[in-house]
Protein backbone atom coordinates (compact mmCIF):
# COMPACT_ATOMS: atom_id res chain seq x y z
CA UNK A 1 0.00 0.00 0.00
CA UNK A 2 1.22 3.24 -0.95
CA UNK A 3 1.61 5.74 1.74
CA UNK A 4 -1.08 8.19 2.37
CA UNK A 5 -2.76 10.78 4.76
CA UNK A 6 -6.59 10.64 4.31
CA UNK A 7 -8.35 13.97 2.79
CA UNK A 8 -5.28 15.29 2.26
CA UNK A 9 -3.76 16.60 -1.57
CA UNK A 10 -0.53 14.18 -2.70
CA UNK A 11 1.58 16.92 -2.49
CA UNK A 12 0.57 17.75 0.78
CA UNK A 13 0.76 14.32 3.12
CA UNK A 14 4.62 14.63 4.27
CA UNK A 15 3.61 17.74 5.64
CA UNK A 16 0.51 17.22 7.30
CA UNK A 17 2.28 13.74 8.65
CA UNK A 18 5.55 15.57 9.62
CA UNK A 19 3.23 18.02 11.57
CA UNK A 20 1.70 15.00 13.05
CA UNK A 21 5.02 13.78 14.62
CA UNK A 22 5.54 17.81 15.64
CA UNK A 23 2.36 17.23 17.62
CA UNK A 24 3.82 14.37 19.54
CA UNK A 25 7.23 15.74 19.77
CA UNK A 26 5.56 18.89 21.36
CA UNK A 27 3.71 16.08 23.90
CA UNK A 28 7.29 14.55 24.71
CA UNK A 29 7.23 11.72 22.01
CA UNK A 30 9.91 11.28 19.86
CA UNK A 31 8.27 9.64 16.56
CA UNK A 32 10.48 7.10 14.05
CA UNK A 33 10.34 7.90 10.59
CA UNK A 34 8.06 3.84 10.14
CA UNK A 35 5.02 5.18 8.68
CA UNK A 36 2.23 2.46 9.35
CA UNK A 37 -0.31 1.35 7.37
CA UNK A 38 -2.43 -1.20 10.07
CA UNK A 39 -2.62 -2.07 13.65
CA UNK A 40 -4.13 -5.14 15.14
CA UNK A 41 -3.85 -5.16 19.23
CA UNK A 42 -5.44 -6.86 21.96
CA UNK A 43 -6.88 -4.65 25.05
CA UNK A 44 -8.23 -5.55 28.03
CA UNK A 45 -8.58 -9.03 26.14
CA UNK A 46 -10.26 -7.50 22.97
CA UNK A 47 -8.86 -7.54 19.64
CA UNK A 48 -8.93 -4.27 18.03
CA UNK A 49 -8.03 -2.79 14.51
CA UNK A 50 -6.77 0.65 13.32
CA UNK A 51 -6.23 1.16 9.89
CA UNK A 52 -5.64 4.47 8.29
CA UNK A 53 -8.55 5.96 6.98
CA UNK A 54 -10.58 3.65 8.69
CA UNK A 55 -12.92 4.18 11.56
CA UNK A 56 -10.88 2.78 14.43
CA UNK A 57 -12.85 0.92 16.77
CA UNK A 58 -11.94 1.76 20.00
CA UNK A 59 -12.45 4.02 22.10
CA UNK A 60 -13.77 7.12 19.87
CA UNK A 61 -14.56 5.47 16.47
CA UNK A 62 -13.07 8.68 14.77
CA UNK A 63 -11.12 7.79 11.53
CA UNK A 64 -6.96 7.05 11.73
CA UNK A 65 -4.95 9.79 9.83
CA UNK A 66 -1.97 8.39 11.02
CA UNK A 67 -0.24 5.66 13.05
CA UNK A 68 3.00 6.24 14.61
CA UNK A 69 6.03 4.10 16.08
CA UNK A 70 8.38 5.67 19.01
CA UNK A 71 10.78 3.07 18.64
CA UNK A 72 12.58 4.39 22.10
CA UNK A 73 9.08 3.09 24.29
CA UNK A 74 8.24 0.82 22.03
CA UNK A 75 4.87 2.73 21.83
CA UNK A 76 2.64 2.78 19.03
CA UNK A 77 0.49 6.25 18.45
CA UNK A 78 -2.61 5.93 17.04
CA UNK A 79 -3.75 9.61 15.68
CA UNK A 80 -7.51 10.47 15.08
CA UNK A 81 -8.39 14.15 14.08
CA UNK A 82 -8.93 14.64 18.22
CA UNK A 83 -6.47 12.40 19.43
CA UNK A 84 -3.42 13.19 18.64
CA UNK A 85 -3.36 14.95 15.01
CA UNK A 86 -4.11 18.68 16.08
CA UNK A 87 -5.14 18.34 19.71
CA UNK A 88 -5.02 15.81 22.47
CA UNK A 89 -2.88 12.84 22.72
CA UNK A 90 -3.07 9.94 20.58
CA UNK A 91 -4.48 6.29 21.27
CA UNK A 92 -1.57 4.89 22.92
CA UNK A 93 -1.10 0.82 22.07
CA UNK A 94 2.03 -0.87 23.60
CA UNK A 95 3.98 -3.13 21.64
CA UNK A 96 3.14 -5.59 24.20
CA UNK A 97 -0.39 -5.43 22.86
CA UNK A 98 -0.03 -4.92 19.00
CA UNK A 99 -0.98 -8.49 17.26
CA UNK A 100 0.17 -7.38 14.20
CA UNK A 101 1.59 -4.23 12.07
CA UNK A 102 1.53 -3.36 8.34
CA UNK A 103 3.82 -1.07 7.19
CA UNK A 104 3.51 1.18 4.32
CA UNK A 105 5.59 0.24 1.00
Amino acid sequence: MKFFIPSTEDKDQDAVYETIKAHLKELGFEASDRKIFKLNYKHNGENHCAEVGKKEDYPDGEEVIAIIYEELRNLYHVCTPNRGVTRGISILVGGDEVLSVTDFD
